[in-house]
């Protein structure tokens, strides 16, 4: 009996657990297509946020404008040609001044030959710096330059604007870096860059702290072009080279080197080499590839509000990534890829908040500034009022201290005379008062001295008298007995 209670809470036991295992494998099942279907509309909502950020970052881009060998072209954030600037030789300087809305870029107007016999050596060239409006309207000129370069020469300089005080700093085909105000006036030499004349293009960039990067072409060989990356600080002369980098001689691709991108607040910069973007730190440390590709990248930009980099490949595929070169994206494809692009700059809505800000900025510095001159005027304006006034004062203090002079030496003189005498009086009423006060003392002594000499004589003449006076009442009183 006890045997078949044993087999029957076994046989009990293994049904529970056929049934708890049973249930366990129902459960986990259940859990393994719970989270087959949470990762399917996980990865649903991640591409549907990711597909929304796209085109919120698209909705982001204003402008871009792209230097290729017809000029300049201005095209929308869909990359729909606005407008052309035709020029007579490849545009590559431009820049942005975010606080005006203007474009501004260099291009090479007119060359003439110099004649060294009958081979040319060297031709003049006149460059000529333009200013737009960000759609290509009410174009102007600014400043014509003329240089003496090698007849092989073919970039026309480089240009940015600086954030800090807004002055254009222009790198001449000579390597001359000059500053100038958005007129064109002020031009002033900061220092003198070397790099190869035969360079294809040289880069400009300007930090927020006013510290300006190039790059340029060092030298080349039969194999590599060997491009460099220098700096100038603000307020120096001294430049330094930061770093050199290969680029191989390619015919058939456009293989230069792209503006320096400065990230100031993580301490970076970001520069295209050939099919690389790649950084390193702001003294030239700590290089590194950020990102690489199997086609060419031409032009680099950087958004440092949205922290974004952005390059083109394949001449009309514009990529964008975060600034690690991860999630990367496709942004736009242009509509003209037969043009061989030299450069790119993109303008995005936080580009256009940080220009207003900065117009704030400096509509608040004027003002500072015209309180500041205003407040100066008023000096100089009372001043001048009371000029005559101190003047006058200064006149009458002058005759008076004149007239009054006189009687103060007089008055010094009398005074002077009168203390020598005085002490003079007071010298001799001491020696005086010194000798009477010595008699004094003298008589007093001898005084004294004759005082107690009579005393000792009245005592004893006193003593005497006293003694007879006794010798006599004795004697009486012998006398009376008898």
């Amino acid at each position: 009996m006890a045997t078949l209670d044993k087999l029957s809470s076994a046989a009990i036991l293994n049904k529970v657990s056929a049934e708890a295992a049973r249930q366990i494998e129902a459960a986990a099942k259940k859990s393994e297509n719970l989270i087959k279907e949470a990762d399917t509309i996980s990865e649903a909502a991640i591409l549907k946020a990711k597909e929304q950020a796209i085109r919120l970052l698209n909705r982001s881009l204003d402008n871009v404008f792209l230097a290729d060998n017809r000029g300049i072209r201005i095209c929308d954030a869909l990359g729909k040609e606005l407008n052309q600037f035709d020029t007579p030789t490849s545009a590559y300087a431009m820049t942005v001044d975010p606080l005006n809305n203007k474009l501004y870029f260099i291009i090479e107007t007119t060359s003439q030959p110099i004649m060294n016999g009958e081979t040319p050596s060297n031709k003049l060239v006149e460059v000529t710096l333009i200013v737009t409006s960000l759609h290509g309207n009410n174009t102007e000129e600014i400043k014509k330059m003329q240089y003496n370069v090698p007849i092989d020469v073919m970039i026309t300089g480089a240009l940015d604007i600086s954030p800090d005080d807004g002055k254009i700093i222009w790198i001449s085909p000579t390597g001359s870096i000059q500053s100038m105000n958005t007129r064109g006036d002020e031009l002033q030499e900061l220092a003198k860059a070397k790099f190869d004349p035969l360079t294809e293009a040289v880069h400009a960039t300007i930090s927020g702290a006013g510290d300006l990067f190039w790059t340029a072409l060092e030298r080349e060989t039969s194999s590599e072009k060997v491009y460099g990356i220098w700096k100038l600080e603000k307020g120096s002369k001294e430049i330094k080279k930061l770093i050199s980098f290969p680029l191989p001689i390619a015919a058939k691709e456009n293989v230069i080197s792209s503006k320096v991108q400065i990230d100031l607040a993580a301490g970076k910069l970001y520069w295209n080499s050939y099919k690389k973007i790649e950084s390193m730190n702001l003294d030239g440390t700590s290089p590194q590839v950020v990102y690489e590709s199997l086609s060419n990248i031409t032009g680099l930009e950087l958004d440092s509000h949205l922290n974004r980099l952005y390059w083109l490949e394949q001449n009309h595929l514009l990529y964008r990534s975060t600034v690690d070169g991860k999630n990367i994206e496709q942004a736009i494809s242009f509509e003209d890829s037969e043009l061989a692009v030299k450069s790119i700059y993109i303008r995005t809505k936080a580009d256009e908040a940080a220009g207003i800000l900065q117009a704030a900025q400096r509509e608040r510095q004027l003002a500072s500034q015209n309180v500041a001159t205003d407040i100066s005027q008023a000096n100089k304006e009372a001043y001048a009022y009371l000029s005559p006034a101190q003047k006058a004062f200064q006149a009458a203090d002058a005759a008076f201290k004149e007239q009054i002079a006189p009687a103060v030496i007089e008055a010094e003189e009398k005074i002077s005379t009168a203390r020598t005498q005085y002490s003079d009086k007071k010298a001799q009423a001491d020696t005086i008062l010194g000798n009477a006060t010595n008699e004094k003392n003298t008589i007093l002594n001898q005084a004294n001295e004759n005082y107690k000499s009579e005393l000792r004589k009245a005592k004893a003449e006193a003593k005497n008298i006293v003694q007879k006076a006794q010798d006599k009442l004795d004697d009486a009183n012998a006398h009376k007995n008898h």
